[in-house]
């Protein structure tokens, strides 16, 4: 009986052991999951280095446990901290990293750190005491120096990622080989270029499956000493220079490769040809040639039916496109632009391009011809670029839903844009696009007051078309930072204030080049602003001042030429230091040329450039940079993609008076227009020896005094306009100015030299002459002279009576003073009488002699 109960109650018995075991066991993990004391005091060490302006590291506070901290996770039995990942994307750390604080983290086997800016810091040979990694992820972490070969006794590592660190440098790659675990290594822009050994060493890792040394400047091995690695899948050698030989070695060095990528060489090669060498890969699904000098038609792609990812961009390709394309299904990113690439595409093109995400054209001769009804197959599709292309509509782009770029410049579209689109611009897939690109087009009218959909856009360039009227209130929604927005060279009119309010959020700004006007608003908050452009318009006003909340100010291009802007040049504008082009030429604009200047630090600086102009993907720079035109050498002309080089200042055709300040003239631009304005004084001396100064003008103003001798060794200069000024003297004869002929000088009545035919005569040697002078220099000249006088006469003074004035009233003074005088004259007077005795002594036994 007992037996049976005991049988009947075993269910509810087992249930309620278990339940007991499993509390437990989630005890006992609780509490063996909680931070190692010491491993958690390191990861706050780690974090006091740091500025966390994103609020990353919020969750590492004191007296909390450290596996719930964002980025680590501990070992659930131990508790000790096994991974680190700090990887950011858009919210970078910045600041010193502890490497001592990372070393006391033992028992880590996965550390990321990758994409964040700390300060420069090298990878110690300790490294080697985190004996458990199996990844290390270090890219973009301003690393340098050389990697320590002690790396190679991390024998479990899999994964080895320090690329892009540019001041990161290795001597060998032999310690590689001891990393027989290793499947990933990526050492992309780190210096190889000493490492020409570099193909034996990858080949001796057996388990390796990706190696990219995209950047890395390896030297050229002859392709018969380099080993096969059969492991390998993905392959990266971009941007080094390599020659066609290196291809030889590619397409045999493994036949499992799904990736290759050879972009940004030298590779010159019939493409069919390269096609057919490669026709045993045929588990290939991404092949990247861009930027090579690849020629010949459009390759067969029969036999590579697998492709996901083809880039033939800007090589020397041309013939048609062929309509077998349109067969690749598999097929997601192509991307053909600028090559030379002719004839008409059809729907048949792309009749199973259903996969396709991306697709660039641009800049080749091709037409698209498709049918009104037309529904693109490829719903996907989130990058469309037709620049150049000839698009006859427009409609079938209203079907991609998922579009984030949309680029169709330079289209020879003929229309107004809600024409173009079979109604409003909304249309274009309002909330995911980031991008619109109709600029170089012919669209005309209105822009539709839509403009509050596009929750996303932040780079809108409608320039060099034909849009009038005012700018619709709805721009001003547009909440997209670091917006980038391009108006310029169209017909709009009317104020700017509809999109002010954004201003702040705005990295380039470019509305120049049409009708717009009222005054300027204010430019407070200006701190993300790289460019701003609003040349030849009608803005009235004074200039306001910059008042930004970042220190220095990012505005690196200013221009408001040929517009109604009158009084002085606010002095805070000499605190944008990151300033390089500075146009205000074409003003109202009075007063002096400020002397703060030289507080432009960009213009002092070498090797500077405006790199930030560009930060979309797939894009070409040269294609989608801002513009605008500089007097350079005297004409106008346009930068665009080099207007990141070019430093200038144009102050011309204002009413600027004063002297030139010398502060100006120390700064290394290239450009430096002052012309057309009432400058005065003589043209200072000291230019920087470093400028690269290749135009100057300062033509038509009241200059004097000689030409500098300074300028003829500035050995850049071609360009150079000093006339109708009041300069006098010699013009310096060397090489450099023997290349300008006398237009240079002209309306300078007083200069002479070869370049003039005028001789100069003997007083060209005299001290500058001052020109005749105005009513107000009479003025200031009588005053210099009552001055001169005044002084004459308080130095006679003192001088005279400070003399002889103790002499009359000190009697012992005036006393021994002339018994001194005494005994000198007694002196001289008896020197000279012996000496005449003693000559005429000699002389009489010479003619005494000479008569005997």
């Amino acid at each position: 009986m007992i037996a049976r109960r005991s049988i009947h109650h075993s269910p509810q018995l087992g249930l309620i052991l278990s339940t007991i075991a499993l509390t437990a066991a989630l005890i006992c993990s609780s509490t063996s999951a909680k931070c190692i004391e010491n491993e958690r005091k390191a990861l706050l060490k780690l974090r006091q280095g740091l500025v966390d302006d994103s609020n990353v590291l919020l969750s590492w506070k004191n007296h909390t446990d450290c596996c719930h901290w964002r980025g680590v996770k501990c070992n659930s039995h131990t508790g000790h901290v096994v991974m680190l990942d700090l990887y950011s994307d858009e919210t970078s750390l910045r600041g010193k990293i502890d490497v001592s604080s990372l070393l006391e983290l033992r028992h880590l086997n996965y550390l990321d750190l990758s994409f964040n800016d700390f300060e420069i810091f090298q990878l110690p040979n300790s490294i080697v005491s985190l004996s458990q990694l199996k990844h290390l992820k270090l890219a973009y972490t301003n690393l340098v120096g050389s990697i320590p070969h002690q790396l190679g006794n991390l024998s479990y590592l899999q994964t080895l990622d320090l690329s892009w660190n540019s001041n990161l440098t290795a001597i060998n790659l032999d310690w590689l080989s001891s990393l027989s675990s290793l499947r990933s290594l990526n050492l992309s822009s780190v210096d190889l270029s000493k490492v020409v050994s570099w193909p034996q060493s990858v080949s001796k890792l057996p388990s390796l499956l990706e190696l990219q040394l995209d950047s890395c400047n390896l030297p050229h091995v002859s392709p018969r000493l380099l080993p096969l690695i059969n492991s390998l899948r993905v392959l990266r050698l971009g941007n080094n220079s390599f020659n066609s030989s290196i291809f030889s070695w590619v397409v045999n060095v493994s036949k499992n490769l799904v990736e290759i990528r050879l972009d940004r060489n030298q590779l010159k090669r019939a493409l069919p040809d390269v096609f057919a060498d490669m026709v045993s890969l045929d588990k290939l699904t991404t092949l990247d040639l861009r930027n090579n000098l690849f020629w010949g038609p459009f390759p067969d792609l029969k036999n590579f039916l697998s492709l996901k990812n083809l880039f033939l961009d800007y090589n020397q390709l041309n013939g048609s496109v062929p309509e077998s394309i349109g067969q690749l299904s598999t097929l997601e990113q192509l991307g053909l632009s600028s090559n030379s690439f002719r004839g008409v595409l059809t729907e048949v093109h792309f009749a199973n391009l259903s996969r396709l995400n991306y697709l660039d054209l641009s800049y080749n001769h091709l037409s698209l011809n498709f049918s009104s009804n037309w529904i693109p197959p490829f719903d996907q599709l989130e990058y469309l670029l037709l620049g150049s292309c000839n698009v006859s509509a427009a409609k079938w782009i209203q079907t991609l839903r998922n579009l984030t770029w949309l680029k169709i410049a330079e289209a020879n579209i003929s229309d107004s844009i809600t024409d173009c689109f079979s109604g409003s611009i909304s249309s274009l897939c309002a909330t995911r696009l980031f991008a619109l690109d109709l600029s170089n087009n012919n669209l005309s009218g209105e822009l539709p007051n839509c403009w509050m959909q596009f929750d996303n856009l932040d780079f809108l360039n409608l320039a060099n078309n034909h849009f009038s009227g005012n700018l619709p209130a709805s721009l001003g929604n547009l909440s997209s930072t670091d917006l980038i927005l391009d108006l310029g060279n169209n017909n709009f009119s009317g104020s700017i204030l509809p999109i002010w309010n954004i201003f702040s959020k705005m990295e380039i700004l470019n509305l120049g080049n049409n009708s717009f006007s009222g005054e300027m608003p204010s430019l407070e908050s200006c701190d993300s602003l790289l460019f701003l452009g609003l040349r030849n318009n009608k803005i009235s006003g004074r200039i306001p001042e910059c008042i930004a909340r970042q220190n220095p100010p990012a505005l690196a291009v200013l221009d408001l030429q040929s517009n109604e802007f009158y009084g002085s040049i606010p002095s805070s504008l000499c605190n944008l230091q990151a300033l390089q082009v500075l146009d205000l030429s074409r003003n109202n604009i009075s007063g002096i040329v400020p002397q703060c200047f030289s507080n432009l630090t960009a213009m002092s600086l070498d090797n500077v450039t405006l790199s930030n102009f560009h930060r979309y993907p797939y894009v070409s720079y040269k294609k989608s940079c801002p513009s605008t035109n500089v007097m350079w050498k005297g004409k106008e002309t346009e930068f665009g993609a080099n207007l990141q080089y070019l430093r200038s200042i144009d102050l011309s055709s204002n009413r600027l008076s004063g002297q030139i300040p010398e502060s100006i003239t120390l700064l290394k631009w290239n450009t430096l227009n002052l012309s057309r304005n009432r400058l005065t004084g003589i043209i200072p001396d000291k230019f920087n020896p470093g400028s690269q100064l290749e135009s100057l003008d300062l033509s038509n103003n009241q200059l004097y005094g000689r030409i500098p001798g300074i300028l003829s060794s500035l050995t850049f200069i071609d360009k150079l306009d000093l006339s109708y000024n009041k300069l006098t003297g010699r013009i310096p004869s060397s090489t450099q100015f023997g290349t300008f002929d006398a237009s240079v000088y002209l309306g300078n009545e007083d200069l002479c030299g070869q370049a003039l035919k005028k001789s100069c005569s003997g007083d060209d040697d005299k001290p500058d002459q001052v020109p005749d002078k105005t009513e107000g220099d009479a003025d200031e000249d009588g005053f210099l002279r009552f001055g001169f006088y005044v002084s004459v006469a308080v130095g006679f003074v003192v001088g005279f009576w400070g003399a002889c004035g103790s002499l009359i009233f000190q009697s012992s003074w005036r006393y021994s003073f002339f018994a001194f005088m005494t005994r000198i004259n007694d002196q001289i007077y008896v020197a000279t009488r012996v000496t005449k005795a003693r000559s005429q002594r000699a002389l009489g036994a010479g003619w005494y002699v000479v008569n005997s």
